[in-house]
């Protein structure tokens, strides 16, 4: 920006100045050749008063008034031939035609001629011709020319220095502004830019400053909300693990009581097993509800990221549901990975939403494979079903009825049940995925859907030398 004032106003200065220059300068070398013509005209007069009555070759010698070098004096009689002085023998074209009776300037070759008749217009005793040389006059505009550059320098420069000015005074409020709004973007809402005395700025600073309070306020009722709702399922929930861990204890007759407990007990018949797989549930609960409320809290994380670690806990944690199901898992890590980058919380949240979506909607065995893809790392989610409708690949990921983004119908005929959620699954794991910097798609929508999630990887002098090849 302050290059462009700095350009615009100069660019601006110079035309001004041109504009007054150009017809100043032309008027100035206009006024030096008139004024050499009429110093010839007048040369040519005084030396026409000062001829005698009879001008004769032998007469009394005549003198001539001296002159400056370059500048030369001739008389002429009437027949056009000279008498005396210095210039042609014979009379030019302008000596010729002062013989009417009038006086004549001609600028011939690099010499401005004037030629002065003596006598009236019915007899020309003689002509006076006087010749000069004709640069004497842009000699002298010139002169002026460059006396008029020095002003002409001055002004150009204030204008630049004002330039200069300018734009440090209009640039600086919007530098910042751009930190202002830079440093809100990194998450302190509380920046705020100094009053610069110019009112647009200004306004938008203030306007800023509103929409970041505004913001920081909406942010606050969100986390608030997200913590009362977090300590309301966090109480629910450690109320039904102890109900668990008391039938746990009581031993494998007990009889499981009271609230969420007595409906876990009735559903497995009191079984330790059934037990035992309500508590894993509850602590992949408590796991998820941990995950989610830090992930709201905490700006985007680019960490080093263990595909294997993460990996094996999905499979840890999803073989017992597939396997419920008469269906396999099977994991795959290609050789020489590179280190992935990205959240451990957000992974295993977008792992979770992807294998949930292949256990509920698809069927036959589930493939997850982790791979390197033009820089980047892929992991791939596969199942055996039919696929995703045509219609629907475009909005697989918005929020809408049916969890997991498949509709109910297609659910069925993948050979899952119908999804009852909200159809924040998928939703919520490509928007994880996109604040860490990757992406979230489906590379294969049927048959045999496949969803790919790209991470970003880290460069290989910031690898670790024991993971590199």
């Amino acid at each position: 920006m302050r290059r462009r004032i700095l350009r615009a106003t100069v660019l601006a200065v110079a035309c001004a100045v041109l504009l007054f220059a150009l017809p100043l300068g032309y008027a100035a070398l206009r006024l030096y050749q008139q004024d050499e013509e009429r110093e010839a005209q007048s040369l040519g007069e005084q030396v026409a008063l000062s001829l005698p009555e009879r001008i004769t070759a032998t007469g009394d010698p005549i003198e001539l008034p001296p002159v400056e070098s370059g500048t030369d004096i001739a008389v002429y009689g009437p027949d056009a031939h000279r008498i005396l002085g210095t210039g042609p023998v014979a009379g030019d074209a302008p000596v010729r035609e002062a013989e009417a009776g009038r006086g004549v300037t001609r600028e011939i070759g690099d010499s401005l001629v004037v030629a002065v008749p003596v006598g009236g217009s019915e007899q020309v005793r003689a002509i006076v011709r006087v010749a000069s040389p004709a640069s004497e006059p842009l000699r002298r505009a010139a002169l002026t020319w460059a006396g008029m550059l020095a002003p002409a320098a001055v002004a150009v420069g204030g204008g630049a220095l004002l330039a200069v000015r300018s734009s440090r005074r209009l640039a600086r409020p919007l530098e910042e502004l751009a930190g202002v709004a830079r440093e809100m973007e990194g998450g302190d809402l509380t920046a705020r830019a100094e009053p610069s005395g110019l009112p647009e700025p200004d306004a938008v600073g203030h306007a800023l400053a509103r929409a970041a309070a505004r913001i920081d306020e909406l942010l606050r009722r969100e986390r608030a909300f997200s913590a009362d709702a977090s300590h309301q399922l966090r109480t629910a929930l450690t109320r039904v693990r102890l109900e668990l861990e008391m039938s746990l204890a009581a031993g494998p007759d007990a009889d499981v009581e009271g609230g969420a407990g007595a409906g876990v007990g009735a559903g497995a018949g009191g079984s330790r097993a059934a037990v035992r797989s309500a508590l894993a549930q509850l602590e992949r609960m408590e796991t998820t509800l941990d995950d989610l409320l830090a992930l709201a809290r905490d700006v985007p994380e680019r960490a080093p990221l263990d595909l294997a670690a993460l990996l094996a806990r999905a499979e840890e944690d999803w073989h017992g549901p597939l396997a419920a199901q008469g269906r396999r898992l099977e994991i795959g890590i290609d050789d020489a990975l590179p280190q992935a980058l990205g959240s451990r919380r957000a992974a295993r949240q977008i792992l979770d939403v992807l294998l949930s979506n292949a256990a509920t909607h698809g069927r036959g065995t589930v493939t997850v494979h982790a791979k390197e893809t033009a820089g980047v790392v892929a992991v791939d989610v596969e199942d055996e079903g039919d696929g995703i409708p045509e219609a629907g690949t475009d909005g697989v990921f918005e929020r809408r009825g049916g969890e997991g983004g498949r509709s109910g119908g297609e659910a069925a005929r993948a050979g899952g049940p119908a999804a009852g959620g909200h159809g924040i699954g998928l939703a919520l794991a490509r928007s994880l995925a996109e604040a860490e910097g990757g992406r979230l798609f489906v590379s294969r929508p049927r048959p045999r859907p496949r969803f790919t999630w790209l991470l970003a990887a880290s460069p290989v002098e910031e690898q670790d030398p024991s993971q590199l090849p």
